[in-house]
């Protein structure tokens, strides 16, 4: 890993339904604590960003 790559995720740690990985380009993926997370987020996508 570059030492760019590295200052940017350096301590990054999300939370319940924000990205998984630090964003640096339009592609993201998002990280939840359980499947019953995510079924909320299905149930009411007005709480969280669902795409």
């Amino acid at each position: 890993m570059r030492d760019e790559t590295k200052c940017l995720h350096l301590g990054y740690e999300p939370k319940n339904s924000e990205p998984r990985v630090m964003p640096i380009v339009q592609s993201i993926t998002y990280v939840y604590d359980s499947t019953e997370d995510v079924a909320a987020v299905f149930d009411d996508p007005m709480k969280s960003l669902i795409y």
